[in-house]
């Protein structure tokens, strides 16, 4: 079971993460909508070069022009991107034509009560879906019904996924366990829960209880 630990901010969150033992570190760069976690690509590659060896720094960012992505990964010089934009499937091709030969692009897909992502035409182009509960109006954000029907949806999407499942959308250590044997995925992403307080820094004792309920539900 992989973990990521999301909206990094600062050495101490990057220690907090790292000591709980994440395997991915998500960096939220390029704003679209206001957000107390986003920083500046500079400090994301000044925290992404802490890293020690067989940790993967991640640039997480709502920006859908190739352009603007290119230049981030560019200026972080972090060669996994996470793409929350709302981009076509022939601008992931060309994102994907243009990535480091090391790139690899996780796609944000979103279910809703009803609904489930159809993405199967950017399969060829990315490396893994991250799948997340999320109403894409910004004044909705972190304001999501994340009850059983998101569990439920998310594993019947991965049962017919050919690509890893990331596994996010108000994961927390009190419902990782639930959620990782519903799922089953390949991995999981929080940010929002495994922090002191909203738009604060990541909590110690959060994280490792976040990343030991991870690995003790997929051992299980």
């Amino acid at each position: 079971m992989r973990v990521e630990i999301c909206g990094i901010k600062t050495v101490q969150d990057l220690q907090c993460a790292l000591q709980a033992g994440a395997d991915a570190l998500g960096f939220m760069v390029g704003q679209l909508h206001k957000s107390p976690d986003f920083i500046l690509p500079s400090t994301a590659e000044r925290l992404a070069g802490e890293l020690p060896p067989l940790v993967t720094p991640i640039v997480v960012t709502h920006l859908f022009e190739v352009s603007d992505i290119l230049d981030l990964i560019a200026k972080t010089r972090i060669h996994t991107v996470q793409l929350h934009g709302r981009m076509s499937v022939e601008k992931v091709k060309q994102l994907s034509d243009n990535m480091p030969p090391d790139g690899k692009i996780i796609l944000a897909a979103y279910i809703a009560r009803g609904q489930m992502p159809d993405i199967i035409e950017y399969y060829p182009y990315i490396s893994a879906v991250l799948l997340d509960a999320h109403n894409r109006s910004p004044e909705l954000i972190e304001t999501e019904d994340h009850n059983d029907f998101f569990w439920t949806q998310a594993a019947d999407f991965a049962a017919r996924c050919p690509k890893p499942i990331i596994l996010s959308g108000g994961l927390s250590p009190d419902n990782a366990d639930e959620a990782i044997r519903t799922v089953k995925p390949y991995g999981v992403d929080a940010n929002r829960k495994l922090k002191t307080q909203p738009g604060g820094c990541c909590s110690a004792d959060k994280c490792a209880a976040f990343v030991a309920a991870a690995r003790n539900a997929a051992t299980l």
